[in-house]
């Protein structure tokens, strides 16, 4: 008999510390930033005037507005994917040169998470490429694989207006200045219709 309670104490006591580790776990994955999916249209005739205006067949674009164009195709991409395992409830997309980390909270189910992912872009024949180098969930580092990531190759030409066509990208700190092949009188045109 004396032996049933102890076996009865040990599983209890097992019990308590799983459902310890579990609620450390869910405390510990919880979002440590407020994030949101809200953006704003980035207003590529004031651009593209500013570029007249210089003479230069470039455009700046700022941290807030790579934000912008990437919280709109994002919201774009879950619409057309239809119903995920996960609820994407918000993102921050920051800049630091060739670098771009990527905040990210979510919900499955009731449970709640935050994490970051870490990429390197470079602008390649036409194409804007991010390679994951990590994956962080506060202070734990990660392999990006764990979580599916890989690399992915961006079309930067259907986020342009559509007389612009992009010949290169260089990052700068917090913007990046895209490089455009154009003809200024299509320009002219496309903004007289405005």
């Amino acid at each position: 008999m004396k032996k049933r309670r102890s076996w009865g104490r040990l599983l209890l006591l097992l019990l308590l510390v799983f459902a310890l580790l579990a609620a450390a776990a869910v405390w510990y994955i919880r979002p440590e930033r407020s994030l949101d999916l809200n953006y704003s249209e980035i207003r590529w005739k004031d651009k593209l005037e500013r570029m007249i205006e210089t003479r230069r067949p470039e455009v700046e674009l700022t941290e807030k507005e790579l934000n912008d164009l990437a919280k709109q195709n994002l919201i774009r991409a879950l619409q057309s994917r239809g119903e995920l395992p996960v609820k994407i409830t918000g993102t921050e997309f920051e800049l630091a040169g060739n670098r771009l980390t990527v905040y990210l909270n979510g919900a499955w189910g009731a449970l709640e998470f935050g994490g970051e992912a870490r990429y390197v872009m470079e602008y390649s024949r036409g194409r804007l490429v991010l390679t994951p180098e990590e994956a962080r969930i506060r202070s734990l580092s990660l392999p990006p694989q764990i979580f599916g990531l890989g690399k992915v190759e961006v079309d930067p030409g259907p986020f342009v207006p559509e007389p612009v066509v992009i010949r290169d990208i260089v990052f700068h700190d917090q913007q990046i200045t895209v490089k455009l092949t154009l003809d200024w009188l299509e320009i002219a045109r496309y903004l007289s219709s405005y």
